[in-house]
């Protein structure tokens, strides 16, 4: 995929050892402005999307969404982690969830109805999908990654910055908040067990949305052009 996060004026310059951490986390703190107009944008655009839809059509598309900037110690810890080189250029070339939305939707067709809708914004652009819902991880986990370009106007002029948006149903995220608590918690008997289980209970989950989806069909008799907002 091309480079399009904001470009360092000296892409060679490492980011500072520990004795210079500081100023590292002063660097990327620079940056995470544009991060953060960038969100607030695919935020709003989200919000238009589900009150004309609900006003179009009757109900609500989006159920909730929260949304989070990776502070400059959590790049700083992860590009460690994956060690990979502390530069600017890298950070921006490596990460690409910087800036990270999460959206609740209620029904699984409205993951769709979502992705269709966003494609069709002269000022946003779809640069990756991750579909984990058609083929999800090896642990039961799902939901659909867009990387989604938006285009930013600096003192330095036009950039594209990376927002990843996760598109999940209300079953979806239930299951993911519990599997990301046991992943996280510490000193919990028979850890191994309790993970199979939940990879078991993620085949329910998609039984689950698949059923009220059809529940969904029946309410609404005449569906919606996906097109037309």
């Amino acid at each position: 995929m091309s480079k399009t996060e904001p470009q360092s004026d000296e892409p060679d310059l490492l980011l500072p050892a520990q004795p210079e951490l500081l100023q590292a986390v002063d660097q990327l703190r620079a940056y995470s402005l544009r991060y953060e107009v960038a969100m607030k944008l695919v935020l709003d655009k989200l919000d238009y999307i589900s009150r004309e839809y609900e006003l179009r059509y009757g109900y609500a598309l989006i159920d909730s969404k929260q949304s989070r900037i990776k502070s400059p110690e959590s790049i700083v810890g992860k590009m460690r982690r994956k060690e990979l080189p502390l530069t600017l250029e890298a950070v921006f070339t490596n990460l690409h969830d910087i800036a990270g939305i999460r959206l609740i939707v209620r029904f699984l067709s409205d993951i769709k109805t979502v992705e269709d809708l966003l494609a069709t914004q002269a000022d946003l652009k779809v640069l990756k999908v991750k579909d984990y819902i058609h083929h999800p991880k090896a642990n039961g986990y799902q939901s659909l990654h867009l990387i989604l370009g938006v285009p930013i106007y600096t003192v330095d002029g036009p950039n594209m910055i990376e927002v990843e948006l996760q598109i999940r149903t209300i079953a979806m995220n239930f299951w993911a908040s519990l599997e990301h608590e046991l992943n996280y918690k510490k000193n919990v008997p028979n850890q191994a067990a309790l993970r199979h289980s939940l990879t078991e209970k993620a085949h329910l989950i998609t039984q689950l949305d698949q059923e009220m989806d059809d529940i969904k069909e029946r309410m609404y008799d005449q569906q919606p052009r996906k097109h037309e907002i």
